[in-house]
């Protein structure tokens, strides 16, 4: 008989533990960005040259220290949001629209997530 209630906690135990499996974890917070292009041919606007600033369809890379890798589709309005574990991350765009897509277009730059914020970032990639 002792050993039915055994296996019972330890099956009681394996589902709990599974349970929130596919839950978000409470240790992670938010990225909001914009991913877009700079440069090419300046444009005149009231009489002034400007640079142009185009939204990048495209995907946006977060990697973390332990080399975990999180990717977003990002459509054409190059608006993106996910949901990632607290930590810091290298992120990297690639756009189609860039060179053919084969390559990392975007600065260097790193994204700090927090437990339960929202971070806004903004990915750009420069064009002469």
């Amino acid at each position: 008989m002792r050993w039915l209630y055994s296996a019972f906690a330890v099956g009681a135990l394996l589902v709990s533990g599974c349970a929130g499996a596919g839950q978000p974890s409470s240790a992670s917070g938010t990225v909001q960005g914009t991913f877009e292009r700079t440069g090419g041919p300046a444009i005149v606007k009231n009489g002034k040259l400007e640079t142009q600033v185009v939204p990048l369809s495209g995907t946006v890379t977060f990697t973390g220290g332990s080399g975990l890798k999180f990717s977003v589709s990002v459509g054409s309005t190059g608006v993106f949001s996910t949901s990632l574990p607290a930590g810091s991350y290298a992120v990297s765009g690639v756009s189609g629209q860039i060179s053919g897509g084969g390559s990392a277009c975007s600065v260097p730059l790193t994204a700090r997530v927090r437990a339960g914020e929202t971070s806004r970032i903004l990915v750009v990639c420069t064009v002469p």
